[in-house]
């Protein structure tokens, strides 16, 4: 499409280069228009009650029409955000469009996105806990929800921008970090699936204590072994009948480690270290790694959503594997 002698940028010229539209979005052509089949029933949804809604004030069918129509081309926009992490400005310049409608295109499509991409993502414990009451053995179980059969806990933290008030400054001040920033507890399979996100917290706040809060061990089965990291030191005193598998930690005042510690911390890391790649994949997207300057009460819904992304691509992988 063509608007004043320029260009713009649609997902229909991003199929014929499949190497941009990945560099653009983190899909594939196939992934791309699976997922735009998957959101076109919840955009519709979304229009339908934004055009209904009893404090409209315009007729139906009244104001300006969308200059991208297809659900795609809105697609993109979000992915494109998420993945460069883009000033609206340039972003309306690539679409055409004015900032202020990037941004109310990309609030209608930000509680939409996980729907579509992995609507189990927020779900899945629970709907493990519950069925587990009806399973009435372990390999059962496991044979039902074999991301649940071993899982490992860590969290990770943002930059975001520093609060003009000063006890506020103090209160998302990351002593670990040493800067400001945003916490979230991520639990992914041993595939590296995200079974569950935590909600977003002040970065003062530790891993430990978000780990509590989230009462995240409580909605995991005992059986469920979690692997956790030293950041974690004493949790098993205080949920004993989990099994939970820590690294050896050298005590003040106490022998160092023997031999087969430290090979048995080799080991364990070896295992853990999926919940790093799987942060990783996170990172990816540049509205998760650089300083976060959008609205606070936004950001763990931009988290789920590319967490369901992540989600998205493992399982089409894995559907569609040959």
């Amino acid at each position: 499409m063509c608007i004043g002698g320029i260009l713009m940028l649609t997902c229909q010229k991003l199929f014929n280069k499949p190497n941009k539209l990945m560099r653009f979005t983190g899909l594939t052509v196939s992934q791309y228009q699976v997922l735009v089949e998957k959101l076109q029933p919840f955009w519709d949804r979304s229009e339908f009650k934004r055009l209904w809604s009893t404090k409209r004030k315009r007729a139906i069918g009244a104001g300006r029409r969308y200059r991208l129509i297809p659900v795609g081309d809105k697609l993109l926009v979000i992915l494109l955000w998420y993945r460069t992490y883009a000033v609206f400005e340039l972003l309306g310049w690539i679409f055409q469009l004015d900032a202020t409608n990037i941004g109310r295109l990309v609030k209608k499509l930000t509680p939409l996105i996980q729907e579509a991409a992995d609507p189990e993502l927020l779900t899945y414990l629970k709907t493990a806990k519950e069925k587990r009451k009806k399973i009435r053995t372990w390999d059962e179980f496991v044979e039902k929800f074999p991301d649940l059969a071993e899982v490992i806990i860590d969290a990770t933290e943002q930059r975001r921008k520093r609060p003009v008030n000063r006890r506020k400054q103090k209160h998302v001040y990351s002593g670990k970090k040493h800067a400001h920033t945003l916490k979230t507890q991520i639990t992914a399979s041993k595939r590296g699936r995200f079974v569950d996100i935590s909600g977003s917290y002040p970065g003062r706040i530790h891993d430990k204590t978000v780990l509590i809060k989230e009462k995240t061990l409580d909605n995991l089965p005992k059986k469920t072994r979690k692997r956790l990291d030293k950041g974690y030191d004493g949790i098993i005193k205080e949920y004993p009948k989990s099994h939970i598998i820590l690294p050896y930690k050298r005590r003040r005042n106490s022998p160092p480690l023997t031999r087969g510690q430290k090979r048995a911390n080799t080991i364990r890391a070896k295992h853990r270290i999926v919940g790093e790649h799987a942060i990783a994949r996170l990172k990816k997207y540049q509205i998760l790694s650089d300083k976060y300057r959008s609205a606070i009460e936004s950001y763990n819904r931009h988290f789920c959503n590319i967490a369901a992304l992540c989600n998205f691509r493992l399982l089409f992988k894995e559907k569609y594997a040959t």
